[in-house]
């Protein structure tokens, strides 16, 4: 993602069916500034049920190396697929907003 015509963030992952208990979203991100700001990516989770749980959060870091994290939520039992909708963001400091690219919507039915 990036912000004022700058590369910020990087990031990339895999949503998928963790033992059929969890919809789990393992995400690798990276600062791509390394200019004092920090990165992080937030998870969505969307039921067909029409069951939503939003905006979880990894922890905010500015490495230049991709560092992996784990987002998770309990499938719902009366749901049959989920989409996972993932961002990488960048904060920015004040007076500027966080700014996070476009969601990421991968699925899987269960």
């Amino acid at each position: 993602m990036s912000y004022d015509g700058k590369p910020r963030a990087s990031a990339y992952g895999d949503f998928r069916n963790d033992r059929h208990i969890n919809a789990k979203n393992k995400i690798m991100s990276k600062d791509l500034a390394a200019d004092g700001n920090t990165v992080y990516t937030t998870g969505n989770w969307y039921f067909e049920n029409g069951a939503e749980v939003h905006q979880l959060n990894t922890p905010e870091h500015n490495h230049t190396y991709y560092v992996t994290h784990y987002l998770k939520h309990p499938l719902e039992a009366t749901a049959k697929s989920v989409r996972g909708g993932t961002r990488a963001c960048v904060q920015l400091g004040w007076p500027v907003p966080d700014t996070c690219s476009v969601q990421a919507l991968p699925s899987f039915d269960y």
